[in-house]
């Protein structure tokens, strides 16, 4: 079998610096990045009941989210949910479970409130509070999301029993307002969206990620910067996908530059590049073909 090519040896890497997956080794503190971290951990640790992060796709969320887990108060117990289509019930027991309470799926609704709520006050007494994550949130229904508002009443005369983490893309918002769960909104203390990155943090976001890699410095032409910041719309994960193989076209041609043409020759490789919209030339040319053949005419 012949072997796959690789870049690392060729450009002196130690790691691959442009991999999809959310390492956060190469967490770039972009200012759309580290303005959302600062205010969702801030939030975190003043108790906020209500937090929520949206972005596109590719964005950087679940890295980001990473980072806040990583770094959370030890006091805090955690139920990470993923990707959750569940109805109300469902999203009870997918809670228990990721918890490890003990339930035999034959509980009415009254009943799995009752195991949560004395699970809440268990670890009251234990000066620890819980924080629910959920990602990928705008897959949840929007009965499941109020379901989520009254789970958030649980709470003592002291201090709130619970914090919600919400995660998810621009739908989530979408979801969010509708009027169906006006009472939801009221309970959004911290709101982030995770803007995309400018032409150039693009530029600044690749030589973190080329030198966390053990590079010393990847060198792109200006077309190349043009076109990486015209298709990846400054989001990190499209990013990441263009300049891998990128990195990987250059070194099988035995370049050390991005050129304009490698990095094309990458997008369209992903099919990224947009088509062109021949509609407008075409109906361009007929009208003046129509004009010259009039202009001939009445001479």
């Amino acid at each position: 079998m012949e072997k796959v090519p690789d870049y690392l040896e060729f450009f002196g890497l130690k790691d691959h610096p442009f991999r999809l997956t959310p390492d956060t080794k190469y967490f770039f503190p972009s200012e759309p990045h580290q303005k959302a971290f600062e205010v969702l951990r801030y939030g975190l640790n003043r108790g906020e009941g209500f937090l929520i992060l949206t972005g596109k796709p590719g964005a950087g969320k679940t890295l980001l989210l990473r980072i806040l887990l990583k770094e959370k108060d030890p006091s805090k117990e955690l139920a990470l949910l993923l990707s959750p289509n569940l109805n109300p019930r469902e999203l009870l027991i997918a809670i228990l479970e990721d918890l490890g309470i003990k339930i035999s799926g034959k509980e009415n609704k009254e009943q799995l409130l009752r195991l949560f709520y004395d699970y809440l006050l268990k670890i009251a007494k234990e000066n620890r509070t819980l924080l629910l994550v959920i990602d990928e949130a705008q897959n949840l229904p929007l009965e499941s999301l109020e379901e989520l508002r009254l789970l958030s009443n649980f709470e003592t005369e002291e201090k709130k029993l619970l914090q919600i983490l919400l995660v998810g893309q621009p739908s989530l918002e979408e979801k969010l307002k509708s009027p169906a769960l006006a009472q939801l909104l009221q309970r959004i203390t911290i709101w982030e969206r995770l803007e995309p990155l400018s032409s150039k943090e693009i530029l600044s976001y690749v030589q973190f990620r080329w030198h966390r890699a053990g590079g010393a410095g990847l060198y792109l032409d200006r077309g190349a910067k043009r076109l990486l910041y015209r298709i990846s719309e400054g989001l990190p994960r499209q990013i990441n996908k263009i300049m891998d193989r990128a990195v990987l076209f250059a070194a099988a041609e035995g370049k050390k530059t991005i050129s304009k043409k490698i990095l094309k020759e990458a997008a369209e490789s992903y099919q990224l590049l947009p088509k062109r919209n021949w509609v407008f030339p075409w109906a361009f040319a007929m009208a003046a073909l129509i004009l010259m053949a009039v202009f001939w005419y009445w001479k």
